[in-house]
């Protein structure tokens, strides 16, 4: 597991006794990602079950002043503070029959009672930090496809043209009301 987290460039993690194949991080201030490394479905079953219990050793040990500062400045209790929570089930395979079903997937994935859950299938880490990237942290992906470039010189950007297809969008948009 150690060294998934370092392919996934994530260094700052606890590790519970509870939880021994699961990595747990904070990330984007706003993300709790429970990273466990599984090879059938039915772990994360496991893994859920035990979530609820470790919800206070994971509130204060969760290093994350922001988060902590947010809710004593906005006088929010701590145990009203949630975190969105995903399981991250990597599983690693390397034949095709150790594939899981899509359809075995879906019914983990869409079942949100007590967090979200991404199960992630990789052949190789290059595919797991893409895969890894591309679901947790889409605007990532976003960013990198920009409608105009992002140059720090403004004079080459055509201000004009810009302001021209927003007057174009809003009449077509006028027109359809």
């Amino acid at each position: 597991m150690d060294r998934i987290m370092a392919e996934l460039e994530i260094s700052d993690f606890l590790t519970y006794e509870e939880l021994p194949s699961c990595r747990i991080c904070n990330l984007d201030k706003d993300k709790v990602l429970v990273i466990c490394s599984i090879t059938y479905l039915e772990q994360i079953d496991d893994i859920v079950t035990k979530l609820p219990s470790l919800r206070n050793k994971i509130m204060t040990q969760m290093n994350n002043p922001k988060n902590k500062e947010y809710v004593e400045n906005e006088k929010i209790p701590m145990s009203k503070f949630l975190w969105d929570m995903y399981v991250v089930a990597l599983h690693q395979y390397k034949s095709e029959k150790e594939l899981f079903r899509p359809a075995d997937i879906a019914k983990y994935e869409r079942d949100r009672f007590v967090a979200r859950k991404i199960v992630i299938q990789y052949e190789h880490f290059e595919e797991l930090k893409r895969k890894f990237i591309r679901l947790l942290f889409p605007e990532r992906v976003l960013d990198g496809f920009s409608i105009i470039d992002n140059q720090e010189n403004e004079e080459e950007l055509d201000f004009e043209a810009i302001k021209l297809l927003i007057q174009n969008i809003e009449n077509v948009v006028s027109k359809g009301d």
